[in-house]
């Protein structure tokens, strides 16, 4: 009986277990944890079974490429995770081949060995494949030859990588009968020379012993091409000198594929400021994925069972060297001088711009301010209303909304809310949306452009930013941050906040390109409204306060006669405190993105003081910037009185303020112990709004006047959340734009006008 006759008549199980792909499945589940774990987060994310509530996975199932998705930016995507499986392929194939010696014996060696590991690739295809027709037929509403076309463009994007590195395995890889001439030749009795199996990033190992690092997985059948089933031969009769020069050769090129790609990484970093190379975020991730793969299978090539440990060991020492400069230079403010001796943080500081006397000197200032108010918006001698307006963080949709929401208003009282708004605060995406209408106001008014209100401005708020910052991310800030730009005569280090507001600032047209203090005269002229920015300091918790006026009385606590308490100085003033450093000189861009520094994504901000600031997003102590407005209206109260009908408070919410409560449901373990962590996260904004109506109600107290707050609601429920991103699919921007249709915010709209008129 041949042996094909006994595989044949053996069992259905038998055959199924000994088939290499399923024998490759389990070699990955026993050996290879890390870069299984690496398979499923892709996975994970392409199937949106994880962070879809922060818009990841549709930088994969609709990605955007020069501003618009397409048959290009599906074929990145796919290229790029070709070239995933391409790494995942080759890891494998460094860390698992010698534990399958009858590969050697095959033409294309490592081509065949990739063919049996198909589950792995496959699914992945498969998986995107699925979610992202059910994303573009059923929720962007495409066609369903629109969505074929870009889904072609994912496989030929794969194909054209798979390909390229098939083409150069083929042309570069020998087997057993090319080394032997056709000639094979039986296992000498001598005893043979050790000659190391080199592999470039991989440890050499000596070939007697490479077939007995581990036990030999047993294969009867393998994927001869994708329709034809092999059967796996004995090695017994081969020469083993000449297996090892098959697996040598083999290592090497696929070692050689691994340098090709770190040299071309970076490459691509001094390609960044080109529009062509900022790729979709989504193929910007999967390079990091990549390249973490790499890393990894090199270190599991040199020290195998100890590879975990060598990589915490790798991860604590870049923990401790990241404290040094040279390997992790700090993000910096653009336009601060740092060559200056730092600002001096300590009690008397404080003392010293926190006084009575600027204090007073500021108020005097700001009564000016509101004198042109008055003047711009008295009718008839008819008091106006002041408006005070409140935006949310949260990323791009934050930034639309509050956008579209507030010029839409404007618009239909033909410039009564603006002109009528003194006090503009907020956080992240909402401060950015109206900082750049109130810019487009400005711009206006000095016949620059002809009308605010047209509907393309609100398009350029709806532009991505995250591809380029995830394109630094992976091409940059993963390596080393070589490249630098000058800014105000001094020298910075490009990174991802600079790629944000780069892109921030082509967006808008360039309009937000501007120093802090060239807003000074048009808002003491009250050409627009005074805008707050207020990042939270990491070190202490207080809030930044930046504003091209001097603003201490919103600082400054006032000394009460019926009240003695040693208390804390909650904020504090950028223009006074950073004087000496020029902070006039500060770039809007850089204020806006220290205001939105949502962590992780954007880098924290290091200050020029001693010790030195570190800051990061407003949210974190007050994402809608009403203690700024409560503050504003506290200090000035009685001119509030006297010279306006009362105070209207605009809230720019991205959720509802009365949320449900969700029905407890059973919780697993793991889940009964994230619980604490994740419900601080989960109510740290609603746990605001109860300090803020406490502050509103409380008003009562001390102000006169009559308040009304009015909220215009982004509809975003909870059973279709708009991303917490920087990228807006099309179905998040309609739902956007549509908002300012629904019930409750057409009430609010015309309430406004009423309290106006």
């Amino acid at each position: 009986m041949g042996f094909t006759e006994k595989i044949t008549n053996r069992p259905l199980f038998r055959k199924i277990f000994y088939f290499f792909p399923v024998q490759l499945i389990f070699v990955h589940i026993k050996n290879n944890p890390i870069l299984i774990g690496i398979w499923f987060i892709i996975l994970a994310i392409c199937t949106r079974m994880v962070s879809e509530k922060y818009g990841v996975p549709f930088l994969y199932l609709t990605p955007e490429y020069l501003g618009e998705v397409s048959f290009i930016s599906y074929t990145i995507i796919g290229f790029s995770i070709g070239g995933f499986i391409m790494a995942f392929n080759i890891s494998s194939y460094i860390t698992n081949g010698h534990r399958f010696p009858f590969i050697a014996t095959l033409s294309r060696p490592f081509i065949k060995y990739s063919l049996n590991n198909i589950f792995w690739s496959g699914t992945i295809i498969i998986a995107y494949l699925i979610s992202a027709f059910k994303f573009l037929i059923f929720e962007e509403g495409h066609s369903f030859s629109e969505t074929i076309i870009f889904l072609i463009g994912f496989l030929t994007g794969i194909c054209i990588m798979i390909g390229i590195n098939f083409v150069y395995f083929n042309r570069t890889n020998k087997d057993v009968e090319i080394l032997s001439g056709g000639k094979y030749k039986t296992a000498s009795k001598e005893k043979l020379k050790a000659n190391p199996i080199k592999a470039v990033l991989h440890k050499k190992v000596g070939w007697e012993n490479f077939f007995n690092a581990d036990r030999e997985w047993k294969v009867e059948t393998y994927l001869s091409y994708p329709f034809n089933i092999g059967i796996a031969r004995s090695i017994d009769h081969y020469d083993r000198s000449m297996l090892k020069q098959v697996l040598e050769q083999n290592h090497l090129n696929a070692a050689l594929f691994e340098i090709i790609v770190f040299i071309s990484l970076i490459g691509l970093s001094f390609g960044s400021n080109i529009d062509l190379f900022n790729i979709p975020a989504g193929a910007s991730i999967t390079l990091i994925f990549t390249m973490f793969v790499m890393v990894t299978s090199a270190i599991h090539s040199w020290f195998r069972g100890w590879a975990p440990a060598i990589i915490l060991a790798l991860l604590l020492g870049f923990n401790f060297l990241s404290q040094y400069d040279f390997l992790t230079p700090p993000n910096k403010a653009y336009g601060l001088n740092y060559e200056n001796e730092p600002a001096k943080f300590n009690q008397t500081t404080l003392n010293f711009h926190l006084n009575k006397e600027n204090y007073n000197q500021d108020s005097l200032h700001t009564i000016k301010i509101l004198e042109k108010w008055k003047i711009k918006n008295t009718i008839d001698d008819k008091k106006p209303k002041m408006v005070f307006i409140n935006t949310t963080g949260g990323g791009m949709r934050s930034a639309l909304w509050s956008f579209c929401a507030i010029q839409y208003c404007d618009s239909i009282l033909n410039g009564k809310l603006l002109n009528q708004t003194q006090l503009i605060s907020g956080s992240s995406g909402g401060l950015i949306g109206l900082a750049y209408l109130r810019e487009l106001m400005l711009r206006e008014q000095r016949n620059e452009i002809s009308n605010f209100h047209e509907s393309s401005y609100r398009n350029d708020m709806a532009k991505d930013i995250l591809n380029r910052v995830a394109f630094y991310v992976s091409v940059n800030d993963m390596l080393l941050r070589l490249q630098t730009f000058d800014d105000n005569g001094f020298t910075y280090r490009k990174d991802r906040g600079y790629a944000f507001e780069k892109q921030l600032n082509e967006n808008t047209r360039g309009y937000l390109n501007r120093r802090l203090n060239e807003y000074y005269l048009p808002e003491y002229n009250s050409e627009i409204p005074m805008l707050i920015i207020n990042p939270t300091i990491v070190n202490n918790g207080k809030r930044l306060i930046i504003s091209p006026q001097p603003i201490s009385y919103l600082s400054y606590n006032r000394n009460q006669k019926n009240i003695k308490n040693d208390y804390l100085t909650e904020s504090i003033e950028f223009k006074r405190f950073f004087k000496n450093q020029g902070a006039d000189d500060l770039q809007f861009t850089s204020a806006l993105r220290m205001s939105s520094t949502f962590p992780y994504v954007m880098p924290i901000v290091h200050l020029p003081s001693d010790p030195e600031f570190k800051v990061m997003d407003a949210g974190l102590r007050d994402n809608f910037g009403v203690k700024n407005s409560i503050k504003f209206l506290y200090t000035f109260k009685k001119w509030i009185e006297e010279n306006t009908s009362g105070v209207v408070f605009i809230q720019i919410r991205d959720s509802q303020k009365k949320q449900k409560i969700d029905k407890e449901e059973k919780q697993t373990f793991i889940e009964s112990i994230s619980l604490p962590v994740r419900t601080v996260y989960k109510n740290i904004f609603l746990t605001q709004d109860y300090d803020h109506d406490q502050l509103l109600q409380y008003t009562n107290e001390w102000f006169k006047g009559n308040i009304e707050v009015i909220n215009l609601v982004l509809n975003n429920s909870k059973e279709k959340q708009l991303s917490l991103s920087w990228h807006l699919t099309e179905s998040e921007k309609k739902v956007t734009y549509n908002s300012i249709h629904i019930t409750e915010n057409r009430k609010a709209f015309n309430r406004i006008e009423e309290l106006l008129k």
